[in-house]
């Protein structure tokens, strides 16, 4: 007898029972399984995940530009909020930039002059030299390597004897790659394209320009990246971290977030070529990377999307945004604003009917609009879910209704029953909107799955969320994690949820991004009934259209080591095929850049298949196949 297969209907699967009497005290947790009671068909969509930018994920993480400040525009910017440490400033050459200049040189930050933004850099070498050195975020470091191409362009006016562009050590004391640049004829701000080839790899260089032989100039838009070898890359993508998305196993992506809600976050300001704005995390962020360039990622990752516009943005941008998401075939959703009405008024007290009749009233303006322009568009309202404020909610369905496909439902991720939490908002939600309109066709989808961590407890706590979000079946389009991507060691705000970490040069999982990697590559399209009669342990069951493939997602969130038992009905001859685990020493584990697999999914099947154990602090799934 294989002790790995089921005989027939309600059998039970004990795999060395006896041996597990005596090295486990506690008796087995049973898992029970009925494969032929279908509960809900599981979107394929279900595992996404949902980027802003905050703590760095774009300008300075996704974007490829290795600089930062690019246009000179932060000097003694104030702080956003309260999370927001900026540092001291540099009333010369801006706070991302250091004066390298050398006998009699001089520099000024000069905002009567710029080519984007409100500043560009006077460089006055006399019989010196003149010049700016930049390390990227924060000072942390431009990486090159040996061998390998960086290209990058800047804009100036005026003229000098000689410019040169480096990569140098950060000290200076040594130089990687140099060259000596040629402004092109004209008048007026030209554009001035170079390359640079060092001849050593450092992960933390320095880049700088580089004016002598008098004359005075003035640059701005700096702009420095590795030489592209894909389509990810040529449209000004980070390849490394485009290749963790791909490793995560995303099926799909939310570009959006509170940057939605700051004033300067207009269709207008994305146009064009790379230009400051003024940001709501940062004071000076990018638009290097935003609605177009995401658009472009999705569609040649092949996957589906939602991005957020202003909610008051002006309809002739709109459409014009609409029109040009034509050249798409795919899905995508556009969100009309972000969190709105999220609870407060300006004056900070409770909520008010007339934010929400403000904001729908937007909504329906910009919507007819764009679905008119581009047919093949979905659209999702942004109020906030507020199950103490139903008077809000249900006015807003009934003013939006029809006009949108989905209500985006943020939901919390911070601890383990969570998923308890998500499963009565997504209650609540469709109670209402189907005692309002039994015929309504609006569902919900999570744009964000929010909290303030990104240890093991993050990862367990997604993997409840997602029990909650298959038992919704079609109803529920996506759960996006957020944050997709952090800078490791530079969090602005607290939110410090990054399921993918990364430095200049590394990229790496934490480990809610294996728990939704783990998920997504085991993804069954039917839920099935299943339970446990443990406390702790949750099953969420799942199994193909054939009934060939049975997969179990198991979640010991506890500190005890978890002995477990089968008991599958409506199915015969299911072998144990797979087992595959996530798990920590404790909740507070995480992936640091030195071990950066420390947590991270193991083979478990011949374990498993001796003496079936859930290890503390685990997410396990199992394949049996018949």
């Amino acid at each position: 007898m294989n002790d790995t297969t089921t005989h027939g209907t309600g059998t039970t699967l004990l795999l060395a029972a006896l041996a597990l009497g005596a090295a486990f005290p506690a008796r087995a947790a049973n898992v029970t399984v009925n494969v032929a009671e279908v509960l809900a068909e599981v979107p394929r969509t279900l595992y996404g995940t949902g980027m802003e930018d905050v703590n760095h994920e774009i300008y300075g993480g996704l974007d490829a530009q290795r600089l930062y400040d690019e246009s000179f525009e932060e000097v003694l910017p104030p702080q956003v909020i309260p999370h927001s440490p900026r540092g001291s400033g540099n009333k010369t050459c801006g706070r991302q930039w250091t004066d390298i200049s050398t006998d009699g040189g001089i520099l000024a930050r000069d905002t009567s002059v710029a080519h984007w933004g409100k500043a560009s850099q006077l460089l006055m070498p006399n019989a010196g030299t003149a010049g700016v050195a930049n390390r990227g975020l924060n000072g942390w470091g431009v990486p090159c390597r040996e061998g390998k191409k960086m290209v990058g362009r800047f804009y100036a006016r005026g003229a000098v004897g000689s410019l040169e562009v480096k990569l140098q050590r950060q000290d200076g004391r040594i130089t990687y790659a140099t060259k000596v640049v040629a402004l092109p004829a004209g008048d007026g701000w030209r554009k001035v394209d170079f390359d640079l080839t060092p001849d050593v790899t450092d992960p933390a260089a320095r880049f700088l320009i580089l004016a002598s032989g008098g004359g005075k100039m003035w640059i701005d838009d700096v702009y420095l990246t590795d030489e592209p070898t894909n389509a990810f890359g040529r449209m000004g993508c980070r390849e490394d971290i485009v290749e963790a998305f791909k490793k995560e196993g995303l099926t799909f992506l939310r570009w959006g977030g509170s940057m939605v809600n700051a004033p300067d976050y207009l269709l207008k300001n994305m146009q064009g070529e790379r230009r400051p704005y003024e940001g709501f995390w940062f004071t000076t962020s990018s638009g290097g990377f935003m609605v177009r360039e995401f658009a472009q990622m999705a569609d040649l990752l092949k996957l589906p999307c939602a991005f957020s516009i202003h909610a008051y943005d002006s309809t002739e941008d709109a459409v014009a945004l609409a029109d040009w998401l034509k050249r798409f075939d795919g899905f995508i959703c556009v969100q009309i604003g972000n969190e709105e009405c999220a609870g407060y008024t300006p004056a900070g007290g409770k909520p008010v009917m007339a934010d929400v009749r403000r904001y729908c009233e937007n909504l329906r303006r910009l919507v007819p609009a764009m679905r008119k322009a581009n047919p093949k568009l979905v659209f999702a309202g942004a109020v906030m879910w507020q199950m103490n404020h139903m008077d809000l909610m249900e006015e807003t369905f009934r003013l939006t209704d029809g006009y949108v496909e989905y209500w985006d439902i943020h939901v919390g991720a911070g601890d383990v029953k969570c998923g308890d939490r998500t499963r009565r908002a997504l209650t609540a939600f469709r109670e209402m909107i189907t005692r309002i309109n039994p015929k309504t066709t609006m569902k919900a989808a999570i744009f964000e799955e929010n909290s303030y961590i990104h240890d093991m407890k993050r990862a367990l706590a997604h993997v409840r969320n997602l029990e909650a979000a298959r038992e919704q079946g079609p109803f529920l389009l996506t759960s996006c994690p957020a944050n997709a991507l952090q800078a490791y060691a530079q969090n602005d705000n607290g939110w410090d949820q990054g399921q993918i970490f990364y430095t200049p040069d590394k990229v790496w999982l934490q480990p809610c991004g294996w728990a939704q990697q783990m998920a997504s590559a085991n993804h069954r399209d039917l839920l099935v009934a299943g339970k446990t009669d443990d406390a702790d342990v949750t099953v969420s069951a799942t199994r193909d259209r054939e009934g060939k493939s049975v997969v179990l997602h198991l979640c010991n969130p506890s500190a005890a080591e978890k002995p477990v038992s089968f008991d599958f009905a409506g199915a015969a001859g299911l072998t144990l095929m797979k087992a595959t685990s996530l798990s920590a020493p404790s909740l507070e584990t995480r992936n640091p850049p030195d071990d950066p697999d420390r947590v991270s999914p193991k083979d478990v099947t011949a374990a498993f298949r001796a003496a079936p154990v859930l290890k503390p602090y685990s997410y396990t799934v199992v394949e049996f196949r018949k």
